[in-house]
């Protein structure tokens, strides 16, 4: 189900997103709302699957210093199990199935460089339709999914029409237009 955010859904998951553990009281008090309008939006956007409040936590701060992305060619057949794999790993972040070049895209945390090879060689390498690792060292991240606020053109419902947002009726979406 898609769920369409006003600037009121907007506000209060950009104040959870700063602080997780704030009371409805606390953002309510913040936003000018009354504690139970919090209440009822905060409980709508958790039981829609919208958000979820969760503790993230900071490898680097846990001597796992050493963040890299793994991007997988694999055998088509395996994809899933491949996934599953990578994911019961605890060095390993995130697994994503995605299209081009690679069928997969695994983030670790290791706890040093030396790390690296034997896992890649060890543990990644030895999973069955694993064809090709490319391996990339994440030098800094600027950012974070947790960090990413909700643009106002998306997850608001409906996109704008082109008369709706300024432009002239005979620019098409998406259109290079080069100034007369």
């Amino acid at each position: 189900m898609v769920h369409t955010l006003d600037e009121l859904d907007r506000s209060i998951i950009a104040f959870l997103q700063r602080d997780g553990r704030a009371p409805n009281v606390v953002i309510a008090r913040e936003l000018g709302l009354s504690e139970g309008t919090v209440r009822r939006r905060v409980e709508r956007l958790l039981t829609g699957g919208v958000i979820r409040v969760i503790a993230i936590v900071d490898p680097s701060r846990l001597n796992l210093g050493t963040p890299v992305l793994i991007s997988i060619e694999a055998d088509v057949t395996h994809l899933q199990e491949i996934g599953e794999r990578l994911a019961a790993m605890p060095e390993v972040c995130s697994v994503k199935l995605v299209t081009g070049a690679f069928d997969l895209v695994a983030e670790a945390a290791l706890s040093s460089s030396d790390r690296l090879l034997p896992f890649l060689i060890d543990r990644v390498a030895a999973i069955p339709g694993v064809k090709r690792t490319e391996t990339c060292h994440v030098l800094k991240a600027i950012k974070q999914a947790c960090d990413w606020a909700i643009p106002v053109e998306l997850g608001g419902g409906q996109e704008e029409s082109p008369q709706r947002s300024g432009w002239p009726e005979s620019v098409i979406p998406g259109a290079i237009v080069v100034p007369s």
